[in-house]
């Protein structure tokens, strides 16, 4: 069942606030285009503060915000000068992520510190970040989380067994805090993409085979957040979800088809 949050149309009678982390390119960068090109006053986050200060420079109006969601006194620091110069949030996007391809089966080991990165901030930091952020979500008269997960938490890329592990947990998450803030002004939102072309995939020497161009993922996917669903599968992400409850070992199979 697709389930739809009553998101108010007249939303313009709000001054519209988007936080969004990992906003230095990719999905974050794309995302804060396209709300800054409807009026919405931007905050974009990540840690490469030169990268937010020429997006910025590019959309006047964008607030650039060092926020290393892996640090909880960076993510303590943000949160107190956005709330000290915003009345509110009213969408907090959690986008931050790296995707590593990691190989156990090796006889050198993963390092640890790597590993440790990359749950830190596609999962504990995306919670941290939830956390410190919902008081200035809670003064909205309305307001909505927005988890960006992936498809391979439902049916991992087992080349990148972490990153995929991570989304799962993201996934479980989401599901918990849409629970737990049934009855607030906040709802909850998972975005699952497919591959999309971003600089995620940076470790690759090319973009992944069938990865959904980014503009083509955003016009999906703010049709997906004005609809008011609570759950936006964007194509092989929907595929990914629907195939891991009907035929979990076929689809595992054709996801890591190219892996040896």
């Amino acid at each position: 069942m697709i389930r739809r949050r009553n998101y108010p149309r007249r939303r313009h009678l709000v001054e519209e606030v988007v936080l969004i982390t990992g906003a230095t390119s990719g999905i974050g960068a794309g995302l804060a285009i396209r709300f800054h090109a409807r009026g919405a006053h931007v905050i974009i986050t990540g840690r490469n503060l030169s990268r937010l200060n020429a997006l910025a420079a590019e959309h006047p109006g964008m607030t650039p915000t060092i926020m290393d969601v892996v640090e909880p006194e960076s993510v303590r620091r943000a949160m107190d000068k956005i709330a000290a110069s915003n009345p509110h949030i009213t969408t907090l996007i959690n986008n931050a992520g790296i995707q590593r391809p990691l190989d156990f089966s090796s006889h050198v080991r993963p390092v640890i510190a790597d590993i440790a990165d990359e749950v830190a901030t596609n999962f504990t930091g995306l919670v941290d970040v939830t956390s410190a952020a919902l008081p200035l979500l809670h003064r909205a008269p309305y307001a909505r989380v927005v988890h960006v997960s992936s498809g391979l938490g439902f049916v991992p890329l087992t080349g990148a067994p972490v990153y995929s592990a991570t989304k799962a947990a993201v996934h479980s998450f989401t599901i918990s805090l849409r629970h737990q803030l049934r009855h607030s002004n906040i709802g909850v939102v998972e975005l699952i993409p497919p591959v999309v072309d971003t600089p995620l995939h940076r470790a690759m020497s090319a973009a992944p085979p069938m990865a959904m161009p980014l503009e083509k993922f955003l016009d999906r996917t703010m049709a997906g957040l004005d609809s008011g669903r609570d759950d936006i599968a964007i194509g092989l992400g929907r595929m990914s979800v629907i195939g891991s409850r009907l035929a979990p070992s076929i689809l595992l199979k054709l996801i890591n088809r190219d892996t040896h």
